[in-house]
């Protein structure tokens, strides 16, 4: 009954299979499922900062950008990821276009990238 319920939800889902390693010719700094944008997102909305609780941070809202179009996503409480450092959004220009990098999770004993640290300044 499994494979008769697993080869339906092919059927109906269908299937792809995607590679996201980068080749020879591709720059891993621009390479994203995002979109290059031709502007830098506007100036940041101003947020209220709630009161977080232990094991809770604050993950401050950011520009999405959404077919052409910087989208703001509000700030949010989340669960804090013991071992990690929670990386706020960031946006860095390279060719004359936008990359966008989402908020994001990283090791707390890896050292920061030079992007991060700039993003950081």
């Amino acid at each position: 009954m499994k494979r008769i319920l697993l080869l339906v939800s092919w059927a109906v889902g269908g299937c792809a299979i995607v590679s996201s390693a980068p080749t020879a010719t591709t720059n891993p700094i621009t390479t994203s499922k995002y979109e290059a944008m031709e502007s830098q997102p506007p100036s940041p909305q101003s947020e209220d900062v709630p009161k977080l609780a232990a094991g809770e941070v604050w993950v401050p809202g950011y520009y999405q950008p959404v077919s052409g179009t910087w989208i703001w996503h509000q700030g949010q409480v989340t669960a804090t990821k013991e071992g990690y450092r929670l990386m706020p959004a960031s946006y860095h220009e390279e060719g004359g276009k936008v990359y966008f990098t989402p908020p994001r999770w990283r090791r707390a004993d890896l050292s920061p990238k030079p992007s991060e640290m700039a993003a950081q300044k």
